[in-house]
């Protein structure tokens, strides 16, 4: 695995618990009703993140700079198989294409 960093805008919003998403209304049952969406460019690895539910945005937005500056990008499936075994937030490589959705 190799280290990226990258500085983009993020997407925050306030989980109300009404919508259709059933991890969106676990989390804010459980007090983490933040949601963020870390930026990305299209040519660049996108960041992937354990949880996208954080109890605060300042939370949610030091998850999402500390991820930026120490995560991983996976370069093969067992790289991102240790990754979500593990719960660490990751990169993943322009075009990859998830080992379960390959043909």
């Amino acid at each position: 695995m190799t280290t990226t960093r990258y500085e983009l805008p993020t997407t925050v919003s306030h989980c109300t618990g009404r919508g259709g998403n059933v991890e969106c209304k676990a989390a804010h049952k459980r007090g983490l009703s933040v949601h963020i969406i870390p930026g990305h460019v299209s040519d660049q690895p996108r960041l992937v993140m354990p949880t996208y539910h954080y109890a605060t945005e300042e939370e949610a937005r030091e998850a999402v700079r500390i991820a930026r500056l120490t995560a991983p990008t996976v370069t093969c499936d067992d790289d991102l198989y240790a990754c979500r075994r593990m719960r660490t937030p990751h990169f993943l490589p322009v075009n990859w294409i998830d080992p379960t959705r390959r043909r």
